[in-house]
């Protein structure tokens, strides 16, 4: 755990951040006071850790059969046009989120004029959108993945709402 801005935040500061953290964390982490925003990149990256040495206190989603199944979702594609408004795209895009209870949304869309593609990812109503890189040789097709729960995609549904 990195404790930013340590300097301006005095002994009792940082006496008092580091009571909050180890209330709410399930064991006990290494907190690393930063002063400048300066941190060593090994202790970011892990070298040395030997965090598999400690894999009982590492819960994952995937431990257990009843927690976490891959048939419990399910996707389709949705192919759209040309997008002129990348505004309306992600209005929709919310709006499918709350209408049909979608978890994930991600694709590449083709905008007018345009001449590179745009990333869309979104995780419930959270949109993030940005251009990547030029389509190049690659066909501009406007393509989005839709998952949502097994029981809970209907895909009439899901293009209507996306295709306008």
């Amino acid at each position: 755990m990195l404790l930013s801005k340590a300097d301006l935040a005095g002994e009792a500061g940082l006496a008092a951040a580091r009571k909050v953290i180890e209330a709410e964390t399930p064991r006990k982490l290494p907190i690393i006071a930063m002063t400048d925003g300066v941190i060593d990149p090994r202790v970011i990256i892990g070298l040395n850790a030997a965090a598999e040495d400690d894999l009982d206190a590492r819960p994952s989603h995937h431990d257990g059969h009843d927690d976490h199944e891959h048939e419990d979702f399910d996707s389709i594609v949705v192919a759209l046009d040309e997008v002129a408004d990348i505004d309306d795209l992600v209005a929709r895009v919310q709006r499918l989120s709350r209408e049909q209870d979608i978890l994930r949304v991600k694709g590449y869309i083709a905008v007018t004029g345009k001449p590179m593609r745009l990333l869309l990812q979104a995780v419930g109503e959270r949109v993030r959108h940005q251009f990547d890189r030029p389509w190049g040789e690659t066909p501009r097709q406007s393509r989005l993945v839709v998952i949502a729960e097994h029981d809970n995609i209907d895909a009439a549904a899901i293009h209507r709402v996306l295709q306008g």
